[in-house]
């Protein structure tokens, strides 16, 4: 389950699940999604559903394939993405049909082909994909085997808008580790964060050189995760990820200025028995969220005062 913000002062609710069979059943298990759109009240707390579908998926695609980026191309400012074998179809919510029970309110809006060098990736890395929020660019990652080196393929979007084809490639070693990097791209695509176990990696697209480099772990009990870009304004962009320390319980959520690297600041939360999974921000980049153990964290960036020029933004 995540809670993503979308145009309009509003969150989409998004869970997927399964409905596991009886055993003397033919083993057959059934997916299911839940989409439901909830207002940000004026007290800044999600309201009712203004809009909801919950139902199965069987038969239109493999749910473990469904995943959901930022978009510029839709009212909405999301939009979805599953992959095929050599192609990757892109899904819009419509929110107009009214009964929704028993129609997917996935509309697809686009096909983007893919060249040979992602057909060979193998079939269980599909989570390492990622495209950028204007459909752009396609990042991919190869993981050796026994992780002592990682590259990241570069693809860029040709002329027609139907096809991706290999531009570059980067690559840099890595400790020996069982966790999987985690990306996110800058609101305009120019730059993209990846989170690894032993630091977190800010590339610029353009000129194919790491920007900067966050690490400082200090125990085998911590890792680092969940980098996300506020959407904000020109020159005010900020990057968040989280320092989970499983030895001491406590998480350190890191806001740093995406722009120049300069500011950083660090927000704490005791974890208890719990983890942060997921950290976001309100659709303007002024108000970052983080869930920890089903319950939501706020901070309001724009009141941080006295604080640097940056922080507090421009209307």
């Amino acid at each position: 389950m995540s809670f993503v913000p979308i145009k309009g002062n509003r969150i989409l609710l998004l869970a997927k699940y399964w409905d596991w069979p009886d055993l003397d059943s033919k083993g057959i298990k059934s997916s299911y999604l839940h989409l439901s759109i909830h207002e940000i009240r004026s007290d800044l707390r999600v309201g009712s559903a203004l809009w909801s579908y919950n139902g199965s998926v069987d038969g239109h695609f493999n749910i473990d394939d469904l995943e959901l980026i930022k978009s510029t191309e839709n009212a909405l400012g999301i939009t979805f993405w599953v992959r095929f074998d050599d192609h990757f179809k892109l899904f819009d919510i419509s929110t107009i049909e009214t009964d929704t029970s028993n129609n997917l309110p996935l509309i697809e809006s686009g096909r983007i082909d893919f060249d040979l060098k992602l057909k060979s990736k193998p079939e269980d890395d599909e989570n390492l994909v990622i495209l950028s929020p204007d459909v752009h660019i396609l990042l991919t990652v190869d993981l050796e085997e026994d992780r002592h080196n990682e590259t990241i393929d570069i693809h860029y979007l040709d002329s027609g808008g139907t096809s991706f084809s290999f531009i570059t490639r980067l690559s840099f070693p890595v400790a020996e580790t069982e966790y999987l990097p985690e990306f996110a791209f800058s609101a305009d695509g120019s730059k993209f964060a990846v989170a690894m176990e032993q630091g977190v990696f800010v590339w610029d697209i353009r000129s194919k050189v790491p920007l900067r480099r966050f690490t400082g772990i200090s125990s085998d009990y911590e890792t680092l995760q969940y980098p996300q870009f506020s959407s904000g304004n020109l020159g005010q962009e900020i990057l968040v990820f989280a320092e989970q320390d499983y030895d001491s319980r406590l998480a350190t959520i890191h806001v740093i200025d995406a722009t120049w690297f300069e500011t950083e600041e660090k927000l704490c939360i005791k974890l208890g028995g719990n983890t942060v999974r997921a950290l976001f921000f309100d659709p303007s980049g002024g108000t970052l969220y983080a869930e920890l153990g089903g319950t939501i964290y706020e901070w309001d960036l724009r009141e941080n005062e006295p604080g640097p020029e940056w922080w507090i933004g421009e209307e």
